[in-house]
């Protein structure tokens, strides 16, 4: 296992180098003097936007620049706000918890309701509750995250009172942006664990499990639900990355402050050292989930070795 998690680790350093080199781009990519772009607006003299390209070392060979932010960025350096005046770093680690619970918590609710609505599809197969189970899966696959989170806001929030419409405080605040944000990965994981409780179903240690007179929770439990999981959990990490792209839309129709609030905030006030920030730390959470969800496959099923995953 540590062999395994040691090569995994070695594996994703060229990924995160690569990141590391299309989010340094970013800022030169885009048309005209990236130092003019970011005091667009503000009374800037030229003597303004030379101090602010030194400043930022765009007046420096651009290898030179990569491998200096690079450099700073091992070191935990990220950079200077341009607005805030405040460290890229300690901006992300103020709002990254709330993301990191929203996604969590939405993580959560997507893999309950998905799993259960799958299984009981599956059980029931052609008969109404497999109708309303998948009609559900469809509703959720189909919606929006913001539009669920609207509907969500007026009939629980506006009508009912049942939970506050916007903000941060207790887990009443965190119920419908979790919802909102889980419906579409609830939807896939329901159509997911369907699709595989019904293969696994038929398989003949299945049929075994039931001659041998076992009950029928023991039969879905212990020796369908392990094996249909499987499936579920290859894209649970690929989904964890769409839920942190999620929370900008959410964080912004629930305001709640987050990583998505901040990204948004800094894409319009044009700070370009706090949007890379941002992207670079995104994309360090998804490889570092990514190989968490490969060390869950021999949980789930010991026959899958660790090397055979490397």
């Amino acid at each position: 296992m540590l062999r395994f998690l040691v090569a995994r680790l070695i594996s994703a350093i060229p990924v995160l180098v690569g990141v590391s080199i299309a989010v340094f781009l970013m800022i030169h990519l885009l048309p005209g003097d990236p130092a003019t772009i970011m005091l667009q607006g503000a009374p800037a003299s030229a003597q303004d936007i030379q101090n602010l390209r030194h400043q930022l070392g765009l007046d420096e060979p651009l290898y030179t620049q990569y491998f200096r932010w690079l450099d700073r960025v091992v070191h935990g350096d990220f950079g200077v706000s341009i607005h805030t005046r405040r460290p890229v770093l300690t901006e992300i680690t103020t709002v990254f918890p709330s993301t990191l619970q929203l996604a969590m918590a939405a993580m959560v609710v997507a893999l309950g309701m998905g799993i259960t609505l799958g299984i009981l599809a599956a059980l029931h197969q052609n008969t109404w509750i497999d109708t309303l189970s998948m009609g559900i899966a469809l509703f959720g696959v189909s919606m929006p995250d913001f539009w669920v989170g609207l509907l969500l806001i007026l009939v629980f929030a506006v009508y009912f009172h049942w939970f506050p419409v916007a903000g941060i405080g207790g887990l009443n605040y965190l119920v419908l942006p979790a919802v909102a944000l889980g419906a579409n990965f609830s939807a896939i994981t329901a159509r997911l664990v369907r699709s595989n409780m019904l293969e696994v179903l038929r398989q003949e240690y299945v049929l075994t499990a039931r001659a041998k007179g076992l009950t029928q929770w023991r039969v879905v439990v212990i020796h369908t639900l392990r094996n249909a999981l499987i499936p579920v959990v290859t894209i649970v990490g690929l989904q964890f990355g769409n839920l942190l792209g999620g929370a900008v839309v959410i964080e912004t129709v629930f305001a709640r402050q987050g990583l998505g609030q901040l990204a948004v905030t800094a894409i319009l006030g044009k700070d370009f050292p706090l949007i890379q920030g941002i992207v670079l730390v995104a994309a360090i959470v998804y490889v570092f989930v990514n190989i968490f969800v490969d060390l869950l496959y021999t949980l789930l099923d010991p026959r899958i070795r660790p090397e055979s995953l490397a």
